[in-house]
């Protein structure tokens, strides 16, 4: 009998006591108060795997998405990503590391500027993180719109001139763009139809 060999799954990403408090006013003459916002959150994420984090509104979801990107620093924890521990990099390192890691934000068109061409917003993280010429930044980005299920010529086009499942998809290419190892969605499909839903969950799996 042969034998069964096992490959042990690569952890991508690893959060160990992740806590973010914000300070707010308590009032005139009041002492400040502290939001816990996050209280010792701790999850490992293998590669190729999808970890869903639940709760309720207000929770703190959203805010434990904005740490694991990079875009807000935690009050204390530690936060790895591909077994490299962030709170140790150096701002061109940090800058590098977000690379890797990627955010579809929930409302697709608050997160899309309406007064750029889907073209430019694609093209705009190849313009800050590689040194491709605008031809080939281009060429990537239409390649990525068809990948998401969009056409060539609907890369002129505005924001507005899309429903909302165009524009999340839209988002998605925005977040695929740099080919990063981790994307984190934030409910992204909330603000969709059901059906509409259906389209974009199943394009997250075909992606993965």
């Amino acid at each position: 009998m042969s034998e069964v060999k096992t490959v042990e799954a690569k952890t991508v990403l690893e959060a160990r006591d992740l806590t973010r408090y914000y300070p707010v006013s308590g009032g005139l003459g009041k002492e400040k108060k502290v939001v816990k916002a996050l209280n010792g959150v701790s999850f490992e994420l293998q590669a190729g795997k999808t970890l869903a984090v639940v709760g309720e509104s207000g929770c703190g979801k959203s805010t434990l998405a904005r740490q694991l990107t990079l875009i807000e620093t935690p009050t204390s924890g530690s936060l790895a990503i591909n077994g490299t521990e962030t709170a140790k990099l150096g701002s061109g390192r940090l800058k590098a590391m977000r690379t890797e890691i990627q955010m579809v934000f929930q409302n697709p068109y608050a997160s899309l500027n309406p007064r750029q061409t889907i073209a430019f917003q694609l093209m705009e993280p190849l313009a800050i993180h590689t040194k491709l010429s605008k031809k080939e930044r281009y060429e990537r980005a239409v390649e990525m719109m068809k990948t998401v299920g969009l056409r060539p010529e609907h890369s002129s086009r505005y924001p507005h001139m899309f429903s909302g499942g165009q524009r999340q998809r839209i988002a998605l290419a925005r977040a695929m763009m740099l080919n990063p190892k981790i994307v984190v969605a934030d409910e992204p499909t909330s603000a969709l139809d059901v059906s509409i839903q259906a389209q974009v969950l199943n394009l997250f799996m075909d992606l993965q």
